[in-house]
């Protein structure tokens, strides 16, 4: 969770599936909060997390109409692998986008 004098910015819920790949299950700024770096810092801590962790691989999934999402986390070094159809309860599918950790990776 981001805090910001006691106000929470965001939050992201993270996980490691055996035997190594991580999962970010999801992640959201407060929109107030959108476009400071918030985001930024908490992929940064998750990235850092999955590391320690031995994790060689980390995935998400995004909506497939979120462009700036997806821009933000072709940013980061994620690739689109895969689209599923009905992902979400209003019927929008998603991307499911891929990063690879590596020894050196730091974030």
């Amino acid at each position: 969770m981001a805090e910001e004098k006691s106000e929470v910015a965001g939050f992201l819920i993270a996980s490691r599936q055996p035997p190594s790949v991580g999962h970010i299950v999801t992640i959201d700024v407060v929109e107030r909060w959108r476009g400071r770096g918030v985001g930024t810092l908490m992929m940064d801590a998750a990235e850092k997390w999955a590391h320690r962790e031995g994790v060689r691989s980390i995935y998400l999934e995004t909506a497939e109409d979120n462009t700036a999402a997806q821009r933000f986390y072709a940013g980061r070094g994620y690739r689109k692998v895969e689209r599923i159809e009905n992902y979400y309860t209003d019927g929008t599918a998603a991307w499911v986008m891929m990063k690879g950790l590596n020894k050196t990776t730091n974030r």
